[in-house]
């Protein structure tokens, strides 16, 4: 009896601890909001500070700083390099929200993610990979269209191909009738 009290009161204070140990971020985000319209010039600062402290909640401090600064699209480029830096584990996630927010920063925030993506490069020299990603690049470039059609019909008497050769004639094949068959 005394264990089980003992467990309960002590799974109890644990599950308080643990829910005040996480963080807010609506709260967050209300603070990254008022510290930007506050400080217009250190957005970027604010941004990497923010999401390197609760990189859980890096969507909603990037958005609430696009929002804030009412930024155009090389800022928000800026903004997302600023946050990938800080939490690169998070990296998509903060791409797609910044796009989310400002979709007409696209082409910028797809640019700073092909300058930062890790997996755009080779592989390590412990692949089990036989040919490298760059090798298939240059194959691929190498290969005609097949929608390109042949230059014109060739000339008479310029056979592109000999005419394929017949077999020779066989007396054809007949099965036996059907009366000659003996129904015992």
């Amino acid at each position: 009896m005394k264990k089980t009290i003992f467990f309960t009161v002590f799974s109890a204070v644990l599950g308080l601890v643990s829910a005040s140990a996480e963080v807010d971020c609506a709260k967050l985000t209300l603070s990254v909001k008022s510290a930007i319209n506050a400080d217009q010039g250190k957005i970027l600062e604010i941004v990497s500070k923010e999401v390197s402290a609760s990189p859980a909640c890096a969507c909603e401090i990037v958005k609430s700083a696009i929002e804030a600064s009412s930024a155009n699209p090389k800022t928000v480029a800026l903004i997302v390099e600023t946050a990938i830096t800080a939490a690169p584990e998070q990296m998509r996630l903060i791409s797609q929200c910044a796009v989310a927010v400002a979709p007409d920063a696209l082409a910028n925030v797809q640019a700073v993610m092909a300058k930062l993506d890790p997996n755009s490069g080779e592989s390590s020299p412990s692949s089990k990979d036989a040919k490298s990603s760059k090798e298939a690049k240059d194959q691929v470039a190498a290969m005609p269209n097949p929608l390109d059609f042949p230059e014109g019909p060739p000339e008479r008497g310029d056979e592109p191909f000999p005419p394929p050769p017949f077999p020779p004639p066989t007396p054809p094949i007949r099965p036996p009738g059907v009366s000659d068959v003996n129904p015992k």
